[in-house]
């Protein structure tokens, strides 16, 4: 069954979501293309903090782009990563001077991009050091972290390492803080219908005879 939903095109939805957010936010944020960069960024003196990932989560990630969160969230198309090149290019305008924290969720496009962007940065000289949120309990046993998806517990982690850096903690610092904290949460997930895309309405799986998953 096709989900019914309020949209254009679903070829320039990403861009519509982020120029209304850019106008009902204009106080606390900004967009250059799919950057959506906090305004007190200008002002930083510290360790800053870029997250990135597909839109069609919202809030997250661009809704806790702000004072006391995160500086920058690099936004891709739906259920999509961003390219490489725009989470570097968003290293570079973090950048002032204290070093930058990326926080990727475990998926597995987020995952390929961060760690080209990581090679990108070394090249670089972009002192930026990288944290994984993989905290989805129903996805994985521990044992197989690796397998477990970023969810909803990367929220209180914006806030512990956007707290350790105004505190003036250093990169090292920030990145050990919020490494501790992912690795100590858990989260659970629960679906009663799989997802479907804006651009054909097609489900991307199937529950079978399961009432939940």
């Amino acid at each position: 069954m096709k989900m019914k939903k309020f949209i254009n095109n679903p070829e320039t939805l990403t861009d519509e979501l982020l120029e209304g957010y850019a106008l009902a936010a204009s106080d606390i944020v900004e967009i250059n293309d799919h950057l959506v960069i906090s305004k007190t960024l200008k002002d930083a003196d510290r360790v800053t903090i870029v997250t990135m990932g597909g839109s069609g989560h919202e809030p997250a990630q661009a809704g806790f782009v702000g004072d006391g969160m995160l500086d920058i969230q690099v936004v891709g198309d739906v259920f999509a990563a961003p390219s490489p090149q725009s989470v570097f290019d968003a290293l570079k305008l973090a950048d002032k001077g204290h070093g930058v924290l990326l926080l990727v969720l475990n998926h597995a496009g987020d995952m390929l991009c961060a760690n080209m962007v990581m090679k990108m940065a070394k090249r670089e000289g972009i002192q930026v050091m990288k944290v994984v949120t993989q905290e989805d309990i129903a996805n994985a046993p521990r044992e197989n972290g690796d397998d477990r998806r970023g969810l909803a517990g990367a929220i209180p982690l914006y806030h512990i390492a956007a707290a350790a850096a105004k505190e003036g903690k250093t990169l090292e610092e920030v990145a050990d803080l919020a490494q501790k904290y992912a690795d100590c949460m858990a989260t659970i997930s629960v679906a009663a219908r799989c997802a479907t895309h804006p651009a054909n309405g097609e489900s991307f799986g199937d529950l079978g005879d399961e009432d939940m998953e």
